[in-house]
């Protein structure tokens, strides 16, 4: 599936149902949930705290940016993890850990019927302490989860099934409740799975314990007798420790296969379904890198089955991710991007933080605050610079606010030398300030601006515009037609462009919009020209400081 046409996927989650689980977080309706985990000092992180106002959770940023820090910090809050799994010591080069210090808001009503609880995870010379435990069920998917069925350590010993000296079959059995887990698997992988199944494998693990010769018995200092062995052995005996390994068969109706023949994104899928279908109500799922292994609109429908399984059995699931893809069904409220130390709730692309770290080369970067402000601008320097549109990298970042908040910190940090402006929409609330590098484009939405202005000429330019909307010069009549039902009936100016595209023969958003904005640009030179100078200007300026 191209680029195109993944833009044209449209998510199942309804907004009430997003509304409705922000509404349970406000209203602290779970048994369990984390609220909040503050990072007083570890690694880069320095008194930086992450709220869970939504049950999923996105972590973004670069590599080397902290994701995984925060996941590892979340999960060793839990008395059934362990935080020295995720922050080991080590003799050489780990003398700063000293005092990394990792605090916790939480609500367990069993601990606490009425309100919330706190709790610290602190490193203290050796080891790490936890005042209080906070206990839940915890299932945590390391990157791990995608390595071949061939290759996992959780198959070696299922591996040998077909050799009897090895690995005695003792069972295999149906198992019922796999008909919900293909139901929503074949919801992500977008195929049929009517002739998979799950089949439960006993057999018998053998270790070998060898026995040591009791020598003779020693008083100790309260006068009981302990036994004391030589380093003698005796013989060796076999112990048999039964086993119960799932394995998932798939087929299509002519032949079946093993796991072990799955592909790695299809064999994840599954046993994350299965793991997380499993799992008792108020659990917590932390997962590193949810695209790995997966086909970007699959990551788009897994992100959407955690949104509605947190809703079906009051989970909570945080993720770490590096697509984009996976933050589309979230709000923003549910995005928190890190990256050197720092972190800013709301969706920020991960090309955007990339210009934010300074990890782009590029002489200038601007901020906007939705797709159609950077679709607008690129259309424009396409038009007006196109020499110098590779010196430029112009990134959306959800809301004025955030445009405004995160143009000013790039120009703050001194470990950056590109430059940065913002061109805020016209009916952002931010106040525009060319001495901060902070623009209005024309107009009030954008979306409004463009169509109302091509709207206002369509007697004259009606024949361009069809043509480039991909439709036939005959049709230009009808095309105009549809476009001024549709400036009647429109409520929201965000669909404008989707709703010309389907009334004139079902063509893609990107392509009437792109019609749109060339028009606009044919017929308003004036106002081109005064978002191109700013931008010049920028880009003549000298570096912030000595690459």
């Amino acid at each position: 599936m191209n680029l195109e046409l993944l833009s044209l996927y449209k998510g199942e989650i309804r907004d009430s149902t997003i509304r409705g689980l922000f509404e349970k977080v406000r209203k602290r309706d779970y048994g369990r949930y984390l609220l909040s985990v503050r990072l007083e000092k570890l690694r880069l992180f320095k008194g930086v705290q992450i709220n869970f106002d939504f049950p999923v959770t996105a972590l973004v940023g670069p590599n080397g940016g902290g994701k995984s820090t925060i996941l590892g910090a979340i999960a060793s809050g839990y008395i059934s993890m362990n935080p020295s799994s995720f922050f080991p010591k080590s003799f050489v080069g780990d003398s700063n850990m000293i005092d990394w210090l990792i605090e916790y808001e939480a609500v367990d009503k069993q601990v606490n019927p009425q309100g919330t609880i706190k709790t610290v995870s602190q490193f203290r010379e050796k080891e790490w302490f936890r005042d209080t435990f906070l206990r839940r069920n915890v299932k945590y998917f390391s990157i791990n989860r995608t390595i071949p069925a061939t290759e996992s350590p959780l198959f070696m010993r299922s591996r040998l099934f077909g050799t009897k000296k090895k690995v005695a079959i003792e069972s295999i059995t149906d198992v019922d409740e796999f008909d919900c887990i293909k139901e929503e698997a074949e919801k992500i992988l977008g195929k049929s799975l009517s002739n998979f199944r799950l089949v439960e494998v006993s057999f018998n693990k053998t270790r070998t314990i060898t026995k040591k010769i009791l020598d003779s018995h020693i008083i100790d200092n309260e006068g009981n007798q302990k036994p004391v062995y030589k380093r003698q052995y005796e013989g060796e005996v076999v112990v048999k420790l039964p086993q119960v390994q799932r394995l998932h068969i798939g087929g299509n109706g002519e032949y079946e296969y093993s796991e072990f023949n799955f592909g790695s994104g299809e064999a994840s899928i599954l046993r994350m379904i299965s793991d997380i279908e499993s799992l008792p109500n108020n659990s917590l799922v932390l997962l590193e890198e949810l695209e790995n292994g997966l086909h970007p609109v699959a990551v788009r429908r897994m992100v959407e089955y955690f949104i509605d399984v947190a809703r079906r059995k009051t989970l909570q699931i945080i993720f770490t991710t590096h697509s984009d893809f996976a933050l589309e069904p979230l709000p923003s409220e549910a995005i928190w991007a890190s990256w050197e130390g720092k972190v800013q709730q709301g969706k920020l692309s991960i090309e955007a933080l990339r210009a934010i770290s300074g990890r782009v080369d590029k002489r200038l970067a601007i901020f906007v605050e939705d797709v159609f402000a950077k679709t607008w601008l690129e259309t424009v320097l396409r038009e007006k610079i196109d020499d110098l549109i590779d010196e430029v990298g112009i990134y959306a970042v959800a809301g004025d606010g955030n445009a405004v908040k995160t143009h000013t910190g790039h120009m703050l940090n001194p470990a950056i030398s590109f430059h940065s402006l913002c061109l805020i929409d016209g009916d952002s609330k931010q106040k525009e300030d060319a001495s901060k590098g902070i623009y209005r484009l024309p107009g009030s939405s954008p979306e409004s601006t463009i169509f109302d202005s091509v709207l206002s000429n369509l007697n004259s330019n009606i024949a361009l515009l069809t043509i480039a909307c991909q439709r036939s010069i005959s049709k230009q009549d009808e095309v105009a037609e549809k476009i001024k039902q549709v400036s009647h009936t429109n409520r929201d100016p965000h669909l404008l462009f989707n709703q010309i595209g389907l009334k004139i023969g079902f063509v893609s958003e990107p392509i009437v919009r792109g019609a749109f904005l060339s028009v606009w640009i044919q017929e308003n030179q004036s106002e081109v020209e005064k978002i191109v100078k700013p931008i010049l200007e920028a880009l003549d300026l000298p570096p912030k400081r000595s690459a």
